[in-house]
């Protein structure tokens, strides 16, 4: 484990994608420059694994006066088990300070050795900042062999919003069509209580993605007028449905799946062949109540397997620190977060 040369810093994208997972939107140079405006400072190192250099972005923030934290969002970026135990050790060696250090590897959750991350002195967190569990689209297939992978009301719903007059355009990120989407997500957010940052948050790292090539805004609408909107993340070969949302009218004419199949077009064309459709409930979560059974439900017309993961694992820094973490620290960080422009923790 050793920080980025700056020649590596250069072409720390390029790195990024050529991670074992692929690469993640989280781990780049723009997310991690944004992230620095909101209470972050990104620290950029590169660890030697099994399957060659890993390129990894730590974010690192003080947390209420605790010490600082160190988090990794949907990184280091490995998908076996046995290099992200290569990865945790050379952490664990570098002598960190503060109270935690928290991993959040896409390694599958039926793949991961509990045991050894715990013989590692890895904690599994008390919350997943990020998705445990999601849904994946392949898109490697092609146009046709995508639709025909989706299921029957899907595809009649994308054809029923064509019929309609609906439309999606790949938008231009004017002030205007940006400030259109943070309604889009208020209105979602009203029908579904979820919990919105402000504004002025969701502004700037679209900005800063579009900026970087790395996002799409698209807008569905009918006669002229705004019904959806979704804003999708890209890096390499992989892509994100970052942000959604929809206003609670014509909601007969099915915009969110016709958005979310030109979505895909767009991103084939664009060589992407792995769509992330970003959090559900986990496996064992489905159909028991779970907050997210809506998304579920909706998302699982494209594909209805679940993808879950490993989870959030620390490794602490300082054992009694990281003690009074568990016990209430992050829940005095987190309401004390609340009081700050961001309004969430992580």
């Amino acid at each position: 484990m050793r920080l980025a040369t700056e020649e590596e810093l250069t072409r720390w994208d390029e790195l990024i994608v050529a991670n074992p997972d692929g690469g993640n939107a989280l781990q780049t140079l723009a997310w991690g420059d944004f992230k620095a405006r909101w209470g972050w400072q990104p620290v950029r190192y590169v660890y030697q694994t099994a399957s060659g250099l890993v390129a990894v972005q730590w974010l690192v923030r003080k947390a209420s006066g605790q010490g600082e934290m160190w988090y990794c969002p949907k990184g280091p970026g490995v998908s076996s088990p046995k290099d992200l135990e290569e990865i945790v050790r050379q952490t664990k060696a570098a002598n960190l300070t503060g109270i935690f250090a928290r991993f959040e590897a896409e390694v599958l959750e039926d793949e991961v050795d509990r045991a050894k991350l715990i013989g590692l002195g890895l904690v599994r967190a008390n919350r997943d900042p990020g998705s445990k569990s999601t849904i994946f689209v392949d898109l490697s297939g092609g146009e046709e062999t995508v639709l025909a992978s989706f299921n029957q009301s899907a595809r009649r719903n994308i054809r029923k919003s064509e019929a309609g007059g609906v439309s999606v355009e790949a938008a231009e990120s004017t002030d205007e069509n940006l400030e259109v989407m943070f309604e889009l997500m208020k209105a979602t957010e009203a029908r579904a209580h979820y919990g919105l940052r402000p504004r002025a948050y969701f502004l700037d790292y679209w900005r800063s993605q579009i900026v970087a090539g790395q996002a799409q805004l698209f807008l569905a609408r009918h006669e002229g007028e705004v019904l959806a909107g979704l804003f999708a993340t890209y890096i390499g070969k992989r892509a994100w449905y970052k942000d959604g949302g929809s206003f609670d009218k014509k909601r007969e004419l099915n915009a969110s799946y016709l958005i979310q199949w030109e979505v895909m077009r767009w991103l084939m064309a664009h060589g992407v062949t792995k769509y992330d459709l970003v959090g559900t409930p986990n496996r064992a979560d489905v159909g028991t109540g779970d907050s997210r059974d809506g998304l579920y439900s909706f998302k699982s017309k494209f594909n209805p397997e679940i993808t879950e993961f490993a989870g959030a694992w620390d490794l602490p820094l300082n054992e009694l620190k990281y003690k009074l973490w568990r016990k209430a620290g992050e829940r005095v960080a987190a309401r004390l977060a609340n009081r700050r422009p961001e309004k969430f923790l992580y």
